[in-house]
């Protein structure tokens, strides 16, 4: 049996490690404490070396259709007076431009791709109350599911 690896926390981070580890056959389970990412707006403005280390895990195609808009200028404004505007030439970054994209819609798509394989568990409300310790080292996690009941998952490791 593979190690079972627990994710604690389904950010950009915890979702993409989650898949990254569901892909090599782990066991991995992800558990995120809120219901539904779009709880409110999150906006991730993913820059030409995070767009290039999301290729390399091989998602580039579903990284690329999730809505998304390019950066070719920043404004600042004061009191609704526009202080300075840079723009940025598509040759200042390279192959890839910066792009801000919805970060819920993001995590939706990295879960997706980690539930397509079989290793793969997604908790959604579940919040960790603690870790489960025994014969001193952690053995897992405590936690409180969004039913209200309370539990202990065990874990070869855990991360968050």
């Amino acid at each position: 049996m593979p190690p079972h690896v627990i994710v604690v926390g389904a950010g950009p981070a915890g979702a993409l490690l989650a898949y990254l580890l569901a892909r090599r056959a782990l066991s991995v389970t992800l558990l995120e404490r809120t219901r539904d990412f779009a709880r409110e707006f999150r906006g991730e403005l993913l820059m030409p070396s995070g767009l290039d280390a999301l290729d390399q895990t091989g998602l580039w195609t579903e990284v690329d259709a999730v809505p998304h808009v390019p950066l070719r200028a920043v404004e600042f404004y004061l009191n609704g007076v526009r202080r300075l505007r840079q723009e940025f030439p598509a040759e200042a970054f390279g192959r890839r431009r910066p792009r801000w994209m919805s970060q819920p819609e993001l995590l939706e798509m990295l879960v997706a791709q980690a539930a397509r394989h079989p290793g793969f568990r997604f908790e959604r409300g579940a919040t960790v109350r603690g870790l489960h310790e025994a014969e001193g080292r952690v053995r897992g996690v405590r936690v409180l599911q969004a039913d209200g009941s309370e539990n202990e998952l065990d874990a070869d490791l855990v991360v968050g």
